[in-house]
């Protein structure tokens, strides 16, 4: 599977889970390394950066990561749609 095909499956999850998202195209407008989906979960600020295989986040992908953890919110890396389920049941508490 690829990560594009994983990101579609997880976000059909969230929206039939009621949890908002917002998918994120890289472009020249966001920025280098933003994660792939922004979600709010239990009034949580929850970021996704979907991996598959042996794929590691980018330098500038870690340093989002980091920001996003050092200001109270959570960052995922699924690597299949199973594992992102579980963070989901998790964070629904």
């Amino acid at each position: 599977m690829s990560e594009s095909n994983l990101q579609t499956k997880c976000l059909k999850y969230l929206k039939s889970q009621h949890i908002y998202a917002v998918n994120i195209y890289g472009s020249g407008r966001t920025g280098k390394g933003t994660p792939d989906v922004l979600s709010c979960i239990n009034g949580k600020f929850v970021a996704f950066e979907f991996k598959v295989g042996n794929n590691q986040m980018q330098p500038d992908q870690v340093i989002h990561k980091k920001r996003i953890e050092d200001s109270g919110g959570k960052h995922y890396t699924p690597r299949s749609i199973e594992e992102f389920k579980q963070i989901i049941n998790q964070l629904k508490g």
